[in-house]
């Protein structure tokens, strides 16, 4: 299992994180490498959608806020929002001591309970921040 992660569409607007049980720090922080680098090469607006549904426990090998407030720095500029989708009571909680004492992580992190629910959370940004830019079928769900 572990730590993967993949665009949504091939306009490369949704890239979706999944994590799931057994997964560690240090591959979470490889991924969030990986993607952040993927992200910043866009000239675009991005979103990340990251399924922690199959997560279970939260790993022992690190802190768990040196690891959110790491992810949420390497975190591209243009990534406009980030949803976290099913997380357990522990995520949330997590969560949101980190939008506390990082302003940005407030602005863009966002909590659903299904991709659909996110999908839709993520046009609704869009189109606040980008209203000029249209939005049709950009966040149209295509996980299975």
């Amino acid at each position: 299992m572990g730590v993967r992660f993949e665009w949504s569409d091939a306009e490369h607007v949704v890239m979706y994180c999944y994590i799931e049980h057994p997964w560690a720090w240090q591959e979470y922080q490889a991924t969030a490498d990986l993607m952040a680098a993927q992200l910043s090469a866009e000239a675009h607006p991005v979103a990340t959608m990251v399924d922690v549904s199959k997560m279970k426990a939260l790993p022992k090998d690190g802190s768990v806020m040196q690891n959110l407030q790491r992810v949420e720095s390497v975190l591209p500029d243009n990534v406009f929002a980030s949803v976290i989708v099913g997380a357990p009571y522990i995520v949330v909680t997590f969560m949101n001591v980190l939008t506390k004492i990082k302003p940005r992580a407030k602005r863009i992190n966002m909590f659903a309970n299904t991709f659909e629910e996110a999908h839709q959370m993520l046009a609704k940004r869009y189109d606040l921040l980008y209203p000029d830019q249209q939005t049709e079928n950009k966040f149209a769900l295509t996980k299975d």
